[in-house]
């Protein structure tokens, strides 16, 4: 909706500055009706775009809210200002901006997770706005980039920890550390200082992989139910450990050519809470089967 009122807003000060270069006096007949027809194709054309974007508004709200954004309020907002005499442009001006300030509020609670405060906001406003000079516009846009950097970072932490306390990553946790636990105990698994369990099968020859080494291997993902998720195909793939989630990465790293591994990796080196689409579960503990065919320095 900010860009639409923004985009008619351009159009209309244009209009305005053209029929300023003349006095309602000197228009004649034809002046009048293409006058007219300008007016109301221009007002046909706004309002097909604000009936869309106005639908667009209406089908995204709760249905408790719809009954009370009608067409009628709608109507009275547009009225407000496009009947508003030139000498008002200020106020059309304001307007505009106020909307840029009406969009911050209601977006910055559902975007941070954090309230925000209008009175506060319109109090800066007015402060800055009022002063008698800006010698360094840049400065509060640096501070305001510097809150919403916190404000994401604040509201990251915050889902990441509901996200760890939902049921399902809670027992997807203590299913995978009870596999893992296990195949330590009693398969001859052993568990580095990350948390990456893993069995060499066959170590290779030569160097073994670093992060940035171009590495050609295949590999097959399983769930902790031996379910397949995941394999190379017909060819090896060619990669790099630094590309790939910490535990598979850390796996390849200890391989050299030719060598063969089963690792197991806990969900906080694999996808998180955060799991990976429809595939792999928040929290999931994954096994590949990884073999290395080549590797070679960066």
């Amino acid at each position: 909706m900010k860009k639409l009122l923004l985009s008619l807003g351009i159009v209309a000060l244009a209009m305005t500055s053209c029929g300023n270069k003349q006095t309602a006096a000197n228009f004649d007949a034809e002046d009048t009706a293409m006058g007219d027809t300008l007016s109301i194709t221009f007002g046909e054309m706004s309002a097909a775009r604000a009936f869309q974007e106005f639908e667009q508004q209406l089908n995204a709200l709760p249905e408790d809210q719809k009954a009370q954004m009608t067409k009628a309020a709608f109507l009275r907002g547009v009225k407000a200002v496009a009947t508003r005499d030139t000498a008002d442009m200020a106020y059309i001006m304001g307007i505009q901006y106020g909307m840029q300030l009406w969009s911050a509020a209601k977006g910055i609670p559902a975007q941070l997770s954090v309230p925000s405060n209008v009175d506060a906001m319109m109090k800066a406003f007015e402060t800055v706005f009022n002063s008698d000079s800006i010698t360094d516009a840049y400065a509060f846009q640096s501070a305001f980039q510097a809150a919403m950097a916190k404000a994401q970072e604040h509201a990251e932490s915050k889902e990441i920890a509901r996200l760890e306390n939902s049921p399902e990553a809670i027992a997807n946790k203590e299913a995978g550390k009870a596999y893992a636990d296990s195949l330590v105990a009693n398969a001859g698994y052993t568990r580095s200082e990350s948390g990456l369990v893993y069995k060499i099968i066959e170590p290779g020859t030569g160097e073994k992989a670093q992060a940035n080494s171009r590495v050609s291997l295949r590999y097959e993902g399983k769930h902790i139910n031996g379910e397949t998720f995941d394999a190379t195909r017909e060819s090896a793939m060619t990669a790099y450990p630094s590309r790939f989630v910490p535990g598979f990465g850390e796996g390849l790293q200890l391989l050299a050519k030719g060598g063969k591994a089963i690792i197991v990796i806990p969900g906080d080196l694999a996808y998180g809470v955060r799991g990976q689409g429809d595939v792999i579960a928040p929290n999931e503990t994954l096994v590949f089967e990884i073999a290395v065919e080549d590797v070679a320095a960066e």
